[in-house]
């Protein structure tokens, strides 16, 4: 359900003049963010009559995520409270209770997973689910968040992007399979990502 808010570098003065206070003084550009001043890795500048600033500083102060496309040559800001993107697009006609089940059951799944308690994670799977962690392994998942689900005949998908660091940051998509109150399957796809913003004032890096 996250819909990408895709923002060019040609906007970024735009956006930024919206979501941050500027107080000019002569020969210096300092860059007020919700009252507090914030010191960037590159000094801010004018040119041609415009405030060039970092974006990764100003949105993370903010508490959003910036990644870069580079196929795409776009930059990619994400907030925390952005609407969902609607990955398989279907309405899901399920009750509260059934949602919170699954819910609950992924997140069994998280501490499970991090935890390396196998015995946690067969009691909510089912026979011959693979995806049981090996122990001896420090807690790596960083952050998940809950997607998108799509109903299928016997079953429910639900998809998770999981931010996990072990030797360096991962971003995964995990899409569960869950059917009669348990895990059936999970399959992974990776996704490039260099930092991540948990909250403001807590972001991981790739060294």
């Amino acid at each position: 359900m996250k819909k990408k808010l895709l923002i060019s570098l040609f906007a970024l003065t735009i956006i930024l003049s919206v979501a941050a206070g500027m107080v000019f003084a002569k020969g210096t550009i300092k860059v007020v963010v919700n009252g507090e001043e914030i010191k960037t890795d590159v000094a801010p500048q004018m040119s041609k009559n415009r405030v060039m600033v970092p974006i990764s500083f100003i949105s993370k102060s903010l508490g959003a995520n910036v990644s870069w496309d580079q196929k795409n040559q776009t930059v990619i800001i994400k907030g925390k409270s952005e609407i969902q993107e609607d990955v398989w697009d279907q309405n899901l006609n399920m009750s509260a209770s059934n949602w919170a089940s699954i819910k609950n059951l992924i997140a069994l799944y998280m501490v499970g997973f991090d935890t390396r308690d196998d015995k946690l994670i067969r009691s909510i799977s089912v026979d011959g689910f693979d995806m049981i962690p090996i122990g001896g392994m420090y807690p790596s998942i960083i952050d998940y968040d809950i997607m998108d689900a799509q109903t299928m005949k016997d079953s429910v998908k639900v998809r998770v992007k999981v931010i996990s660091q072990e030797e360096k940051l991962l971003g995964q998509y995990w899409d569960f399979e869950i059917a009669q109150g348990k895990i059936k399957s999970m399959k992974i796809q990776h996704f490039d990502i260099s930092d991540y913003t948990v909250l403001p004032g807590l972001t991981f890096k790739n060294q």
